[in-house]
């Protein structure tokens, strides 16, 4: 009898187990990653008035919309993207490892062999194991046009509507969108409302409704070559078609917030907002020194927004440290999944500040970049402490950085101004000759504009960073390896 009753109490504990499990799997948060193109710190209104230095330079552009995001979940002061330039911080981001471990060492042109690799779990593949659709919209990227390499749909994406890289001719009337595995030809609109539209057509006509999803919307706003519509350009005096664009995409997610709260989604969506580098406008990326190329703070500390409803604490700013490496480990933690266990994984867990459980993290291993084409070569934070490695000797401060005059590998005679930027046969030769030799330390809770260099009065610190730059720079030059 005793022996039945047990069976029995066994049998029902276990039910409730079971539904326990299904309820949790149903709760599951959907989650949508909106990534801007070349965004700076300051072109987002709600960062200029709360966070950034607003003067007569300052951009003009308005973003109600993005800045509800923020007002509504939580904003940070200190988050770095993954790379100075577009395919390597992507890669960074969807995978939680850098991206010199990924051997993306820079953006990516067509016909050469560097690209994300099929080895690499990214967020898509770890969700589907938790049964979560998924989609990506918008500027990819991570592959080399005219290439046999992995798309979004062979790397975890149920559906994909996508450009290689930047939307041609301009995010007006684009003419080069695929549609998963078909190019499209000449579209109506501007990109990011034709993303937008696209992913609400996907979310209303999916057939598994029940289960969650992940989306990337990946804008190519304002990315050049940019396109407004000349009722947002007219607002403006300065860099109308920029600033009008930025103001373009903003509708545009307001347009896909406006659906989630109508048909109640809002209600279990996590909704990330950031940028993949700095802004070309240097203007846009204060208070920081530099823009994108640079691995001074405005080339590589954006903008970076979580909204989860009644999850995230409403209108909190973050000051810890944060690096799109975090973004995979994080969304692991939240939907119980498991981070891929045949790789280095350099991403924390910052899901218990994202839910307001802790305001005071400190990270296990400082964020480091590596990129070789333009000086600092290297950076590395540790707490406050920024640590530049340069392989030549450093230059003045300056407000307005030119990309082309400082990059550390210039034309041969009689080639194109531009023939070296992009990824060569010829630039991992330079790469491995390449060796940090002078280093500046900034203190960034006191000199947010990286001016004044405190090395020298504090060498046991900066002997260290610096051994801690070396080993890392060399550790992860050696598994990201060589693509020739």
């Amino acid at each position: 009898m005793k022996s039945s009753r047990l069976i029995g109490t066994i049998a029902i504990l276990f039910s409730w187990f079971l539904l326990g499990c299904q309820n949790d799997s149903d709760k599951l948060p959907n989650i949508i990653i909106l990534l801007a193109d070349d965004l700076g710190y300051n072109d987002l209104s709600v960062y200029r008035n709360t966070v950034g230095i607003s003067d007569t330079n300052s951009p003009t552009c308005q973003t109600p919309f993005i800045d509800d995001l923020a007002k509504n979940g939580m904003y940070f002061t200190d988050f770095y993207c993954g790379a100075a330039v577009c395919s390597p911080s992507r890669a960074a981001l969807l995978t939680g490892r850098n991206k010199t471990r990924l051997g993306i060492y820079n953006w990516i042109p067509p016909e050469v062999p560097m690209h994300l690799e099929s080895e690499e779990t990214i967020i898509a593949e770890m969700l589907h194991k938790k049964n979560y659709a998924t989609g990506h919209f918008g500027k990819w990227h991570l592959t080399s046009a005219n290439m046999t390499q992995p798309e979004p749909l062979d790397q975890g994406f149920d559906y994909a509507f996508w450009t290689h890289n930047n939307a041609i001719p301009s995010h007006k009337n684009p003419t080069n969108f695929i549609r998963n595995k078909e190019a499209i030809g000449k579209m109506e609109g501007y990109s990011s409302h034709l993303l937008v539209e696209e992913a609400i057509q996907w979310m209303e006509s999916r057939k598994d409704a029940e289960n969650p999803f992940f989306i990337n919307i990946w804008f190519h706003e304002p990315h050049h070559k940019e396109a407004a519509p000349d009722s947002l350009k007219i607002k403006h005096k300065k860099n109308q078609e920029y600033y009008g664009c930025i103001e373009n995409m903003d509708y545009a997610v307001g347009k896909l917030t406006s659906y989630l709260k109508e048909n109640k989604l809002d209600e279990n969506t996590i909704i990330i907002y950031t940028s993949d580098n700095g802004s070309d406008y240097w203007a846009s990326n204060k208070p920081f020194r530099g823009e994108k190329h640079f691995q001074y703070e405005g080339g590589i500390r954006v903008p970076f927004i979580v909204f989860w409803k009644a999850k995230i604490p409403a209108g909190t700013k973050s000051n810890v440290i944060g690096h799109f490496t975090d973004i995979l480990p994080t969304i692991a933690s939240i939907t119980g999944s498991q981070i891929p266990q045949n790789k280095i994984i350099d991403g924390e867990d910052l899901s218990k500040v994202f839910l307001g459980k802790t305001k005071n993290y400190e990270r296990t291993e400082p964020v480091f970049f590596y990129r070789y084409f333009h000086d600092p070569i290297c950076m590395l934070r540790q707490n406050n402490m920024v640590l530049l490695g340069y392989q030549d000797e450093p230059k003045p401060w300056m407000d307005d950085y030119d990309g082309y005059e400082e990059s550390l590998i210039k034309p041969n005679k009689n080639e194109p101004k531009y023939s070296q930027w992009s990824f060569q046969k010829s630039h991992m030769e330079f790469i491995k000759l390449q060796e940090p030799k002078y280093f500046e330390l900034y203190n960034m809770e006191e000199d947010l504009e990286q001016r004044s260099d405190i090395s020298k009065d504090n060498p046991e610190l900066t002997e260290s960073m610096k051994k801690m730059m070396l080993n890392k720079r060399k550790e992860m030059l050696k598994e990201g390896g060589d693509w020739y």
